[in-house]
């Protein structure tokens, strides 16, 4: 296979780039086909809404990104991970790579939990290669672009007493020594802001740790498809992590992620947040721009431009931290409670397939739970009959359908009042679990549910 197969001869180096310049930094494109495409069936196990849903992204959102990359022109592209919308697919793959090589720049990449090992090897590592004029044979590696120390981790594969995390340590090492810059980049979230246990806990567990012991400029990821920007302590550092997925309809009303989510991060060890938007609904990427004496961070929305921009000189220490601010929700009165024009359910749930879980509110069945998995953001319309027991504190239980380990968060309920205005109680911060899958996470407010008893929670509109 051509060492050349992803980047232009033009841009295939890095040697001649020094400060300022600039990269994107953009993740999760699953580039999909079509479903007659695919070769799959209704009766593949694959979720057949996603092959669809990915596919119609690569219209309304990759192609629209790609314009405004060629616009913008950074000096290079990195990706952060999940090329393709089926990991089995090479043709997928390889449509991937070909976009990308139409962007006309340089790309460098960190594998994705769904990058095949030896697809990223034999079509990844070859452009990575040519990009940095150096053999690079490994899945895990370093680039010294522009006075910066640029990290390429893979996160799937992270054991805290493996080679790939010793190295890690001595990468950080070198550029200790080395000075300058240093972006670390990979698939999996250090701090998982808001999909609760939708990352690698030994990656995490590990690698804040060591961020403990080093000071990095900024961590960039993707995995969760949210995008949000977290200003973290560690220990008595402060690290930067950037989250992004040009995944979503650029002409939907986003979803602003505090609002719908509770945020999992411990807040006495966040110096600042931008929570960014709810999974799916708001496509988006990150413009860095290095400056000698400073570096900004800008995160863009594909039809709205610039919503987030963090600036700083040393690392750690953020100078500005802007974020767009979006009108609050209504708040409802109990006056209000009449007038409501539409009532519906929110949730995220793991291995919640079986059927059965009936949903009672305030004493009153309204509904069940569809089968939900990987803690996606699921929504269901309630019938009208359910707003005649509504109130300004209500009343939820969620049977449990026999033996099933499923694990529910995140319940929040959702009203329209006339003219469109939303009102929404407060997302539960506790997530229920009947499992003992996640014991080892440790997560504050894990709620263990007996078997076979009926998850029960409150939830107020003020």
């Amino acid at each position: 296979m051509s060492r050349r197969f992803l980047v232009p001869d033009q841009s295939s180096h890095t040697a001649d780039i020094h400060p300022p310049f600039t990269f994107a930094v953009i993740g999760d494109l699953h580039y999909g086909f079509p479903l007659e495409q695919t070769g799959l069936e209704l009766g593949s196990s694959r979720n057949l809404s996603e092959v669809e849903r990915f596919a119609e992204n690569v219209g309304y959102a990759l192609e629209p990104m790609a314009e405004s990359l060629k616009e913008v022109s950074p000096d290079f592209i990195v990706h952060t991970g999940d090329l393709a919308a089926n990991e089995n697919d090479q043709a997928e793959f390889r449509a991937a790579t070909q976009y990308l090589r139409r962007l006309g720049k340089s790309v460098l990449f960190a594998r994705g939990d769904k990058d095949d090992g030896a697809a990223f090897d034999q079509t990844l590592l070859p452009v990575v290669s040519t990009v940095l004029g150096r053999p690079v044979d490994q899945r895990y590696y370093t680039a010294e672009i522009g006075g910066c120390h640029l990290i390429f981790l893979d996160t799937s594969s992270w054991d805290p007493e493996g080679s790939q995390a010793e190295w890690f340590r001595s990468a950080l090492r070198h550029a200790e020594k080395r000075g300058g810059r240093v972006f670390v980049f990979g698939h999996h979230p250090a701090w998982t802001v808001a999909k609760a246990f939708y990352s690698n806990r030994l990656f995490c567990e590990d690698v804040t740790r060591t961020l403990t012991e080093h000071q990095i400029d900024a961590y960039f990821c993707g995995h969760t498809h949210n995008q949000n920007a977290l200003w973290h302590r560690t220990g008595h550092r402060a690290t930067l992590q950037f989250m992004a997925a040009p995944i979503g309809h650029p002409d939907e009303l986003p979803t602003p992620l505090q609002r719908v989510q509770s945020l999992l991060v411990d807040p006495d060890d966040v110096m600042d947040c931008w929570p960014g938007y709810l999974e799916n609904t708001a496509p988006g990427w990150f413009l860095v721009r290095v400056e000698e004496d400073g570096v900004k961070v800008s995160w863009n929305h594909l039809n709205r431009g610039p919503e987030l921009d963090v600036v700083w000189k040393r690392p750690g220490h953020v100078e500005r931290f802007w974020q767009v601010r979006h009108p609050e929700d209504a708040v409802l009165i109990s006056r209000d409670l009449s007038t409501i024009r539409r009532i519906s359910l929110r949730f995220c749930a793991w291995d919640a397939i079986r059927p059965g879980k009936r949903v009672h509110l305030n004493g009153i069945e309204v509904g069940q739970l569809p089968p939900s998995a990987r803690f996606a953001p699921q929504q269901i319309d309630l019938p009208m009959t359910a707003t005649a027991v509504l109130d300004v504190i209500n009343r939820v239980e969620i049977d449990a359908p026999g033996l099933e380990a499923s694990t529910i968060g995140n319940i929040q309920l959702e009203g329209v009042l006339p003219g469109g205005r939303i009102v929404r109680t407060r997302p539960t911060g506790e997530v229920f679990t009947w499992s003992d899958r996640w014991d080892l996470w440790r997560l504050p407010d894990l709620q263990k549910v007996m078997p076979g008893r009926p998850l029960r929670t409150l939830l107020s509109f003020q």
